[in-house]
């Protein structure tokens, strides 16, 4: 019998995911693979994102730049989540509700303060642009 320890990473299926979940995890993709060949993504994701397309391309800038490793995802095809792909989301989802505390505890092992407060303001405003709060 394998023992089982509670930090154990168990990707979650996309299937799972909500739709503006999966919206934001096709924009992550789409992103990185655009960048990766040397592709200006703002284009691309206009048709997907429209007026918060330039904002999540920051959210990507800054994530991509703080990361303490590549920032990893999984093809488009793939029916699970890499786990930066599901921090990516998770920050989203905090970004949303604004709760800063739990945002800071999940990612204060990964990031510096510094990096953390650019991403999590980042995450912030192109939350509220998509919710049309527009800050």
């Amino acid at each position: 019998m394998r023992a089982q320890t509670p930090f154990a990473y168990s990707p979650p299926p996309v299937a799972a995911l909500g739709d503006e979940a999966r919206i934001f995890l096709k924009a992550a993709r789409m992103w990185v693979m655009l960048a990766r060949s040397n592709r200006s993504p703002r284009p691309a994701l206009a048709a997907l994102l429209g007026p918060a397309a330039a904002r999540f391309s920051l959210l990507m800038d800054i994530a991509v730049s703080a990361w303490p490793d590549a920032f990893t995802t999984f093809p488009p095809c793939a029916c699970t989540l890499s786990p930066d792909e599901h921090s990516l989301l998770t920050l989203l989802a905090l970004a949303e509700v604004e709760q800063d505390t739990e945002f800071h505890s999940w990612f204060a092992d990964l990031l510096p303060q510094a990096d953390r407060q650019r991403l999590w303001s980042a995450a912030c405003r192109l939350m509220a642009e998509r919710i049309g709060v527009g800050l």
